[in-house]
């Protein structure tokens, strides 16, 4: 069975376009290491051709993926069934609730995590939790891609 990984990042105020294509990349250079990659995107085309709302009841309508529950059991369970998350903080001005959830999950669950992060100046750098979270600090998505290569024996 070929190893996990999750892609966490942002996804609300984001282009469609934005929160799918460095996953799209990601999981195209993971598969040629063999490691499979879970993304929340995946199956959300309710999110289409506009910005992604902030609000997510206003997708409530489109199936039980966008509802509530359904995020939060759907991505909970891709956390767990994970090797290891992959974590695209770059270019944040703001705190993504989701992905900080996600990364306090993979702590508890004990998942090694790759943050994809600034040097410095990162909104996500100003709270002690959070940045306990980060087994890995890069600073380039290549070298994220790199290091859960090793960590994942591939």
């Amino acid at each position: 069975m070929k190893p996990r990984v999750y892609l966490a990042g942002p996804i609300a105020g984001l282009s469609y376009d934005d929160a799918v294509d460095w996953r799209a990349q990601a999981s195209h250079d993971l598969a040629t290491r063999g490691i499979e990659a879970l993304s929340p995107m995946r199956a959300k085309h309710a999110l289409e051709e506009r910005r992604i709302s902030t609000n997510f009841r206003d997708y409530a309508g489109s199936g039980p993926f966008y509802t509530s529950r359904g995020i939060m059991t759907r991505d909970f369970n891709d956390v767990k069934r994970s090797d290891a998350l992959l974590v695209n903080l770059l270019g944040l001005r703001k705190q993504t609730t989701d992905t900080v959830m996600e990364l306090g999950w993979a702590f508890a669950l004990q998942k090694p995590t790759v943050v994809v992060i600034e040097p410095t100046g990162n909104v996500h750098d100003n709270h002690p939790l959070i940045a306990e979270t980060f087994d890995f600090r890069v600073a380039t998505m290549e070298e994220a891609i790199d290091a859960v290569a090793v960590i994942l024996n591939r």
